[in-house]
């Protein structure tokens, strides 16, 4: 399994501990703003965990993968952890700061960190859509390259 891969699905289940964490905090203090916190929550789990495993898997199971480590051979999936991981991070620092606060700052920081979590898709998806292929058309392209 490359190294990558396991920095996904490592992340993944950090990000799974979070949710629960963050879900059980949720349950137990009705005194705070819970409209706040349930966004957190949502993106902790389906971003943070589900699809952080996905990604993992899938980067590694799919043919076509670079045999070699590190981030000039697989320069597409850590771009893609980077990018998705600063976005989450920048999500759950933003977040509950936007409805509590008047300042514009946390509305920016909440916009950037969508930005970026679309451009971690972005990666995702120029990574991958090569590897979906039919035999026919990974024969075909062997045969263009030699």
């Amino acid at each position: 399994m490359p190294k990558i891969s396991r920095l996904f699905i490592k992340t993944g289940l950090l990000y799974f501990i979070l949710s629960l964490l963050l879900r059980v905090f949720i349950d137990f203090f009705t005194t705070f703003p819970l409209s706040v916190l349930i966004p957190l929550f949502w993106h902790a789990l389906m971003l943070g965990w589900i699809t952080q495993i996905i990604m993992g898997v899938s980067i590694w199971m799919f043919p076509g993968r670079p045999r070699n480590e590190g981030f000039k051979a697989q320069k597409l999936s850590w771009l893609t952890y980077l990018f998705l991981n600063t976005g989450l991070v920048l999500r759950v620092i933003s977040s509950p700061f936007v409805e509590l606060s008047d300042l514009k700052f946390w509305s920016i920081l909440l916009s950037a960190s969508a930005l970026l979590q679309l451009t971690a898709v972005i990666f995702y998806v120029f990574e991958m859509w090569p590897r979906i292929q039919s035999k026919k058309q990974r024969i075909r392209n062997r045969k263009k390259k030699s």
